[in-house]
């Protein structure tokens, strides 16, 4: 009798130990023909709309816009930043809290700029990609690889922790000027956010509200101790 042989699917080797990375792109790249073909139905249905968030209850527009693209360029150079950064910072931080760090960041992004256009009066925005996250992913890869050497537009090289800072305060800007008025069709507001909320998860690794708490304690254990005084007596003294 002969023996059957079973194969089990596998990625690619550039994402061996990196099958959120592949799982997400894979993701963005099958709703962006669904988009092709249901344009109307994926945008109305699936991207993150203010007022419809926050007077319809409609939540999973803080998630299903992550998946959404305006046009091929949108997605490609959005996969193409997670196709460079995603493997590296998986294989470091782990499937799961890879993707902690991914839907932290974009969902993040999307609450924070929910909050925003509301405040601005443009509750009916139609806000789509997954930039916030990759934002986050960016700044998740500075903070933990500071000094690798990446190419600013493929061209200029500069440490990952200087790509992080001007792309960090470019978006800052923009988002000041819409706050000024200067309407444009660019959610800054959520890259920006993006970045906060990476940082904030990776820092939060390092000093989160658990070693703070621990940090809080030794503080007040030692400053309990400096109250009582050691006071040694001569060898001579007796204790009554």
């Amino acid at each position: 009798m002969g023996m059957a042989h079973y194969s089990t699917p596998r990625t690619p080797a550039i994402f061996e130990g990196a099958s959120a990375t592949f799982y997400i792109i894979i993701a963005c790249v099958v709703v962006y023909f669904a988009q092709v073909f249901l344009p109307r139905f994926t945008v109305e249905w699936f991207s993150l709309i203010p007022g419809r968030v926050i007077f319809r209850g409609q939540v999973w527009r803080l998630f299903s816009y992550l998946f959404l693209h305006g046009n091929f360029t949108h997605l490609f150079f959005n996969m193409l930043g997670l196709f460079f950064f995603g493997p590296v910072l998986e294989r470091t931080l782990g499937y799961r809290r890879f993707w902690t760090l991914y839907l932290l960041s974009g969902v993040g992004a999307g609450a924070v700029a929910t909050g925003f256009y509301f405040a601005f009066h443009d509750a009916d925005a139609h806000i789509i990609g997954a930039s916030g996250a990759i934002f986050g992913i960016l700044a998740a890869y500075g903070l933990l690889y500071p000094n690798t050497t990446v190419y600013m537009n493929f061209i200029l090289p500069i440490k990952a922790k200087w790509l992080v800072i001007i792309y960090g305060a470019l978006e800052l800007l923009s988002t000041i000027q819409y706050a000024a008025g200067a309407r444009s069709g660019i959610a800054s507001i959520a890259h920006v956010s993006g970045i906060i909320f990476a940082l904030f998860y990776i820092r939060g690794g390092r000093l989160g509200p658990r070693k703070l708490w621990f940090r809080y304690k030794y503080w007040r254990a030692e400053r309990e101790l400096k109250k009582f005084q050691v006071v040694r007596g001569d060898k001579d003294q007796t204790i009554h």
